[in-house]
């Protein structure tokens, strides 16, 4: 697979196992620049292994995968974030005792000395100096992240920003999730992997969180979102593609309408024809 779009993400060829367990089966696929991407399947099917490959957690054992030309995943974990891509996980990882607002803060602290995405000035000792005695350039870089911060905070309403003194601990399970996706979002990526982000929020719950990727996406249409998402309806209202996984391998690539309602998919999940009324428009008799 050739691309030369340097936004464009590519999987090409790429598998992975663990023992005898196959979690990625010769995937080969491209994801536009600015493109949302919905991940789907059953429960074992590789969606999460496939963004632990991309972000470099896990390696390929075969394939490639590629941001335009360049191979990243050969590259640790923090030099593909470097190049723009972030990630939430499938289990909440916050910092309990720290502020709301300081373990959002925790997503710029690379580009705050000099790294990430910012290139260096002085190489890393000068950087470290213009830290500790917060020289002009680096208070511009603290006061430049403090603003995306509130920005990110705001986006979730209550949920963060009147509580953003707090320590991160007091936090609901749903609103760990949303402070993971503000941590994410402060490094300003142009990829944002999203490892089921509504994963035990309530229905209430979900709908705030889909209203607010939703503007996210009108903010900032450029941004290429990959969501794994096990609540189809999310997947049907945001996302304009959708890969089906199963046993590793995508069984269908489609719009979210075109994907969900495929017999394969159907079958994937359910295992029969007859339960497609668990997908909404499907006709369990056709």
């Amino acid at each position: 697979m050739t691309v030369t779009n340097s936004g464009t993400l590519v999987v090409d060829k790429v598998s992975r196992s663990f023992g005898g367990v196959v979690a990625a089966n010769a995937l080969d696929f491209a994801i536009a620049k600015g493109e949302f991407l919905a991940v789907v399947g059953p429960n074992g099917a590789g969606k999460s292994t496939l963004l632990q490959m991309i972000s470099g957690i896990v390696r390929p054992q075969q394939g490639e995968i590629r941001l335009g030309e360049r191979r990243i995943d050969r590259l640790r974990p923090e030099q593909i974030n470097a190049l723009g891509i972030s990630r939430t996980f499938q289990t909440s990882r916050v910092f309990p005792m720290l502020t709301i607002r300081d373990s959002i803060m925790v997503g710029a602290q690379v580009g705050l000395i000099g790294g990430g995405r910012a290139p260096r000035r002085y190489g890393p000792a000068g950087e470290l100096v213009s830290a500790l005695l917060r020289l002009p350039g680096y208070r511009a870089r603290v006061a430049d992240a403090e603003s995306r911060a509130e920005e990110v905070m705001k986006m979730f309403g209550d949920r963060l920003w009147p509580r953003r003194d707090d320590q991160a601990f007091s936090l609901s399970y749903a609103n760990r999730r949303r402070l993971e996706i503000a941590r994410a979002l402060v490094q300003d990526p142009d990829i944002l992997l999203l490892d089921e982000p509504a994963a035990g929020m309530n229905p209430t719950e979900t709908a705030e969180l889909a209203e607010v990727l939703a503007e996210l996406r009108s903010r900032r249409p450029g941004m290429t979102i990959v969501m794994v998402e096990h609540k189809l309806q999310v997947v049907r209202q945001l996302a304009e593609r959708c890969i089906v996984m199963a046993q590793g391998a995508v069984i269908v690539d489609d719009t979210p309408a075109g994907a969900l309602e495929h017999p394969r998919v159907i079958e994937a999940y359910l295992g029969t024809r007859r339960s497609a009324a668990a997908f909404g428009k499907v006709n369990a008799d056709g």
